[in-house]
């Protein structure tokens, strides 16, 4: 490992509530904590994949205040004071912003290594290559670093990255400066994007020196820290409440929309964002008809349909591009082409078992 690889940190951001994945993540048990694909948890994976760019002194996850026990079930290995507990969802400036406080502190020349814990990467070594290429990007050059994906379709859930028109150099993974970047465009402007055929989608994964986001940031986005770390300064008084007026902003929206010192790897990764339930089957076994078929299910002349059922048979005749999922407490039938709706009809849901308590 080299002199530079030792300041590697990895942060993981484990705070999201996952209502689009209802009514498997619930409240009590958000999507990164299930066993979506194989044996560990999402999280477990995440920190796994991890694992060997950074020790788990060095990794830092950032999670609600009421998961930091589940976080320390799933990953034991993790110092007590690694785990970040955040009294409100604030969005990921604020998540990334406390991660680097707190490795400023610790290690002044700490480069963030920054994952999300609801990713499901399909070839982790590829990643790691062009992580610790990442790595060496920002440690070098100081700069913005993000990791490119190749475009599946003009989806407006991505943000576009225009790279410019040289590498680099001829290392692997090719490294590119960052032309322009788009967070979610309206869909002509991503048709656009790929018709020109040199774009990536953003990965939601970033690398930096601590030092430079804390730049960035205070250039950018500078109602952010002073919010955060009013809050931070006194974890005794009323945190909550000081907590909750940081302004809510993504890290895309606050620092990658303007930085002039962006660049992007080419990285290969093959990720599959488990945001809603039809993505499940990119990673469960699909018949050839091509259904999902999980746990106490039966499809019949049913043709692209994910059938997920835990503790009640569930069984259908003749659906197309469904998704069905029954739980002890829910189930969940939706067209294929609403699943983005899921998270609303989950809120309503709980607002409404709130309201007759």
């Amino acid at each position: 490992m080299s002199r530079e690889r030792e300041h590697t940190w990895v942060v993981i951001l484990a705070g999201g509530a996952g209502t689009r994945f209802w009514p498997l993540s619930t409240g009590d048990l958000p999507k990164q904590f299930l066993r979506v694909a194989g044996d560990r948890s999402m999280i477990q994976a995440t920190f796994d994949r991890a694992a060997p760019l950074a020790p788990a002194e060095r990794t830092l996850v950032v999670a609600a205040e009421e998961h930091r026990g589940l976080v320390g079930e799933h990953l034991p290995e993790l110092p007590a004071g690694n785990i970040l507990g955040e009294p409100s969802g604030r969005n990921t400036a604020p998540a990334v912003a406390w991660a680097m406080r707190e490795i400023l502190s610790r290690d002044p020349d700490g480069v963030m290594l920054v994952l999300s814990a609801d990713h499901h990467i399909l070839n982790p070594d590829t990643f790691r290559s062009a992580a610790r290429r990442a790595v060496d990007v920002a440690q070098e050059r100081r700069g913005v670093v993000l990791f490119g994906l190749t475009p599946e379709g003009p989806r407006t859930q991505y943000g576009y990255i225009l790279p410019g028109d040289q590498a680099t150099d001829d290392d692997e993974p090719r490294v590119h400066p960052v032309a322009q970047f788009h967070e979610k465009p309206p869909a002509e402007t991503a048709q656009r994007y790929l018709a020109d055929g040199s774009c990536f989608w953003n990965s939601g994964m970033f690398c930096w020196r601590a030092d430079t986001l804390l730049e960035e940031l205070t250039a950018h986005a500078p109602d952010v820290l002073p919010a955060l770390d009013s809050a931070l300064a006194d974890r005794d008084a009323d945190f909550a409440a000081a907590y909750a007026e940081i302004p809510s902003r993504s890290i895309d929206h606050a620092v990658v929309e303007h930085t002039d010192r962006a660049y992007v790897v080419d990285s290969g990764i093959e990720r599959v964002d488990l945001g809603t339930g039809s993505t499940v089957g990119k990673i469960w076994p699909t018949d050839e008809d091509g259904n999902v078929v999980r746990g106490d299910a039966l499809a019949f002349d049913s043709r692209d349909t994910v059938h997920c059922a835990d503790g009640t048979f569930l069984a259908t005749i003749g659906t197309r591009e469904l998704v069905i999922v029954v739980t002890p407490d829910n189930v969940l039938v939706c067209d294929k082409n609403r699943v983005n709706d899921v998270g609303d009809v989950a809120r309503l849901v709980e607002s409404a078992r709130d309201g007759s308590e």
